[in-house]
């Protein structure tokens, strides 16, 4: 009777105890947006900042399941407490109202990229008189743009996406479009081919530099209990060497020299002071 003895096999498999660890460890579920290298849905790690803070949860025993959205989408399903938190942002006074920040994840710049064919330099606002700027919708590009927009001194264009804005530049619709550079090259690499690559190339004065945190809801009773947790793991990473492991190993893979150079100057010299965003 060998269904017979499959089913008691099966039943007796059924009752095995599971191991406790597996069957209590907490789950932390996280929104983000597809923005590769650093976060990727495609890649086995989901991009490197995905796997850092995948690890750095793991190190208190937290397992993280990571959920791809709209960007302006990942945010309000944490205000929403439907997620527990959302990678990566910027920390903003209007956003620092509503969510409880981490520790800083990473470093990041914006810088202008521009056609090759266009000659290009910047070392104050009156240099980008008369030029027009493409913007992503719901991206924080900082101060200094916003004023010289509202000052009238450049013009902008916005649309839902940075491949449709580096497609509009090629198409000379927009003069320069502020962007991450680790991410810029990855994205003209693996979406625009060589011959845009050749078009393109970004000025290394930076727009805005920052740093990319983890926001909680502060709606959430969890939220600073989960921050603290966070912030322990991440700290946890950086004494071992493991974070920057992460980074070499993706910035091999995934990036130029040009734009690696620039992220490995920041995580030397980090220039917000990480206590402002608490």
């Amino acid at each position: 009777m060998k269904w017979y003895r499959l089913f008691l096999f099966s039943m007796l498999f059924s009752l095995m105890p599971i191991s406790p660890a597996a069957a209590n460890q907490e789950i932390i579920r996280v929104t983000t947006g597809q923005w590769p290298p650093y976060l990727d849905k495609e890649s086995p790690h989901g991009g490197f900042l995905a796997q850092i803070i995948r690890e750095a949860f793991d190190s208190e025993d937290i397992r993280v399941e990571f959920s791809f959205f709209p960007w302006s989408r990942a945010l309000a399903l944490v205000k929403s407490k439907k997620y527990q938190a959302s990678a990566v942002w910027s920390c903003t006074a209007e956003r620092k109202r509503e969510f409880l920040y981490s520790a800083p994840i990473l470093p990041y710049q914006y810088v202008f990229y521009h056609r090759q064919e266009m000659p290009f330099d910047w070392d104050a606002l009156p240099d980008l008189s008369g030029k027009t700027v493409g913007l992503t919708q719901d991206y924080s590009y900082g101060q200094t743009l916003s004023d010289a927009i509202d000052s009238g001194l450049v013009s902008s264009d916005v649309t839902t996406s940075d491949i449709a804005n580096f497609r509009k530049l090629l198409l000379e619709r927009i003069d320069l479009f502020p962007m991450d550079p680790v991410v810029g090259e990855a994205m003209i690499a693996h979406h625009l081919g060589p011959e845009a690559g050749a078009r393109l190339e970004f000025h290394p004065r930076p727009l805005r530099s920052a740093l990319y945190h983890l926001p909680f809801s502060r709606d959430d009773p969890e939220a600073g209990r989960l921050k603290r947790t966070f912030d322990r793991g991440l700290a946890n990473l950086r004494e071992s060497g493991r974070y920057q492991e992460i980074i070499e190993n993706a910035l091999n893979a995934h990036s130029s020299s040009a734009a690696a150079a620039i992220l490995e100057e920041k995580l030397v010299n980090w220039d917000e002071d990480p206590s402002s965003c608490g």
